[in-house]
C-alpha cells in the first residue's frame, strides 16, 4: 500500500536519499509534541505532560500518514501533523478531550430520549447529527476498499462540526430540556470521535 514517506526539512529530511528510521521519527514526534503541550498547559505536572505528548505525538505521526490515500505520495510536515487547528490527530484528539470535559462538568449524562429531537432544529445540531450518522458507512467503505483514510476524513469532519456546534450553541448554560438534549449530542460526538481514533490505532485522551 503506502509508498515511501518524505520529510522535507531539517535533520529528519529524506532528501538526497537519506534514510530516517521509524524509531527516530517516533522520538522526534513525542519531543515536538511535548514542547507544544508545555506551551499550552504550563499547569501540568511533568508526568502528565509526557503522557499527553506520547498520545499526541504518536497519534500525529500515524494520522498524518493514514489520512492520505495509500497509492498517493506522502510528504510529512511536522507543522501539519502537530497542528491543533487543522486536519490532524491533535485536532481530533483535542475535540474528544473537549467533549469529555463538558460531560465531566455536567456530572450527570442523560440517557437518549426521543423527545430530544425537537431540540435539534438549529443548523449546528443538525450538521453534527449528520456528520456522526455518516461514520458507520465510512467504516464499511474503508473496510471494503482497505482505505483507512476514509475514517480519518470522517473523524476530522465530526471534530470540526462538533467544535462549530459547541461554538454556536451553549450546552451547560442552555435551558433545562435543551441542556439535556445537547449533552446527549456531545456524548454521541465523544463516542464517535473515540471510535474513529481507536479504529486508526490512535489514543483518544480524555484530558489535554
Amino acid at each position: 500500500f503506502y509508498s515511501f514517506v518524505s520529510l522535507p526539512e531539517g535533520k529528519m529530511s529524506t532528501r538526497r536519499g537519506r534514510v530516517v528510521y521509524l524509531d527516530d521519527l517516533m522520538d522526534e514526534a513525542v519531543r515536538r509534541a511535548k514542547e507544544e503541550v508545555r506551551k499550552r498547559r504550563s499547569d501540568l505536572a511533568e508526568d502528565e505532560v509526557t503522557r499527553i505528548a506520547e498520545s499526541v505525538g504518536l497519534g500525529a505521526l500515524r494520522y498524518n500518514i493514514v489520512k492520505v490515500q495509500p497509492e498517493k505520495k506522502i510528504v510529512f510536515r511536522w507543522e501539519e501533523a502537530l497542528s491543533f487547528d487543522g486536519f490532524s490527530a491533535p485536532f481530533v484528539q483535542y475535540s474528544h478531550a473537549r467533549a469529555c470535559s463538558i460531560l465531566r462538568k455536567a456530572v450527570e449524562i442523560p440517557p437518549p430520549d426521543p423527545s430530544f429531537a425537537e431540540h435539534y432544529r438549529e443548523s449546528g445540531a443538525v450538521e453534527l447529527l449528520r456528520a456522526i450518522s455518516k461514520l458507520p458507512g465510512a467504516v464499511r467503505e474503508a473496510a471494503e476498499k482497505a482505505s483507512p483514510h476514509i475514517i480519518a476524513h470522517r473523524s476530522y469532519d465530526i471534530a470540526k462540526t462538533f467544535n462549530e456546534f459547541y461554538r454556536d450553541l451553549p450546552v451547560l448554560r442552555a435551558p433545562e430540556g435543551v441542556k439535556e438534549a445537547r449533552l446527549a449530542l456531545v456524548w454521541a460526538a465523544k463516542v464517535a470521535l473515540a471510535n474513529s481514533l481507536n479504529m486508526l490505532g490512535i489514543d483518544a485522551p480524555e484530558r489535554m
